[in-house]
């Protein structure tokens, strides 16, 4: 197959944007608005996004629906695009379920589930702008958020 100069290099780029694709999903991710990023972690750290698991690194960008998990050597913090900060401790899973932190419309929101393991999570602009909007949802209950600080635990079950 003989191609143009312009066709030969509209084919390089594709294959050479697949082959990063298959090297690193993470690369993929790229595009997608980010809510979060990973300020710092230790130990064993993995973000789940869709069928794809792959281990954190410091400045990861997390992404609404995506789902952290720690290991027993594990403790990860994040900081959100609203300034808030939270971090896991060991042994522990939070899904991030719906976090929408967009001021100009006044739209707000900041819902984890923790599935296990231990949350200490310190408020952000979302809290103080709409405290209504802040929520955490545990296997056992739901807990609207009023204050600044605190630390959350969930047995496993």
């Amino acid at each position: 197959m003989i191609l143009s100069n312009g066709c030969h290099k509209y084919f390089l780029s594709v294959v050479v944007a697949l082959a990063c694709l298959a090297i690193n999903p993470e690369f993929a991710w790229a595009g997608e608005q980010h809510v979060a990023r990973v300020s710092e972690f230790k130990g064993a750290v993995t973000v789940a996004r869709g069928s794809d698991t792959v281990a954190i690194a410091t400045g990861a960008r997390l992404h609404n629906q995506d789902t952290v998990k720690t290991g027993a050597d594990g403790s990860v913090g994040m900081v959100f695009n609203d300034e808030t900060t939270l971090s896991l401790g060991p042994n522990s899973e939070l899904t991030i379920q719906d976090y929408i932190f967009d001021p100009a419309n006044s739209e707000f929101s900041f819902v984890m589930r923790l599935l296990r393991g231990t949350a200490a999570y310190a408020s952000g602009l979302i809290a103080k702008l709409s405290p209504e909007s802040t929520r955490f949802i545990t296997p056992s209950a739901s807990i609207g958020i009023r204050g600044t600080r605190f630390v959350i635990e969930v047995d496993p079950v």
